[in-house]
């Protein structure tokens, strides 16, 4: 029975953490004609988009909190589970339940971001050792492309590579990251192809 409750309430918090729209706060916040991120530029409720119409300061602000999101739904229940240098099972299932409620965030009508930043925290907090090495050249790669989408395809990449190369990850770990990777580009994909953008007439 504690087992049932310990493994419900690490979805539950961390899908309730994942979900809890950043960027669609901030627009409402600062954004005037774009009061709803999700009716502006390209439809995604994401620190990219923010970044796009609302100036990099902003999208470097919620794709912090939106990290901090992923990271601190795994480490909390680390913690929880006194897992100080292994991933628990409960850290893991949270991590994957904070990315489901950032893109599909229930008080938004199930319609979020993408849930890349998100990725970056779970996987920065399972990978810890490889996302650091990793950092600078990401950073690089962003200041000279400017593309958040090949950015985060190289943290994520590049840090599994590494953690198994260097680090010794296990092979679960490593095919729970890979998941993650290929969930992203699934909903990446998605967003692309199918999600309508109202906002393509406004003027930016």
């Amino acid at each position: 029975m504690l087992w049932l409750l310990a493994w419900s309430a690490a979805g539950g918090l961390g899908y309730l953490l994942g979900s809890l729209p950043t960027a669609y706060l901030v627009a409402q916040r600062v954004g005037g004609a774009f009061a709803d991120i999700r009716l502006a530029g390209d439809g995604n409720a994401g620190a990219a988009n923010i970044g796009r119409l609302l100036g990099s300061r902003w999208g470097v602000f919620v794709g912090a909190l939106d990290i901090a999101k992923g990271a601190v739904a795994v480490v909390f229940f680390n913690v929880l589970a006194g897992s100080w240098d292994t991933v628990s099972g409960l850290g893991l299932l949270s991590g994957a339940a904070a990315i489901a409620g950032h893109v599909w965030p229930v008080w938004l009508r199930f319609r979020g971001g993408r849930g890349a930043a998100t990725a970056v925290g779970v996987t920065a907090a399972v990978l810890t050792g490889p996302v650091l090495l990793v950092a600078l050249p990401a950073l690089a790669i962003l200041w000279r492309t400017r593309s958040t989408t090949w950015t985060l395809a190289f943290v994520y990449v590049s840090s599994i590579i590494l953690a198994r190369a260097l680090f010794d990850a296990s092979w679960g770990i490593v095919w729970y990251c890979v998941a993650l990777f290929v969930v992203v580009g699934v909903v990446h994909f998605w967003s692309l192809k199918f999600r309508s953008r109202p906002a393509e007439s406004v003027s930016l």
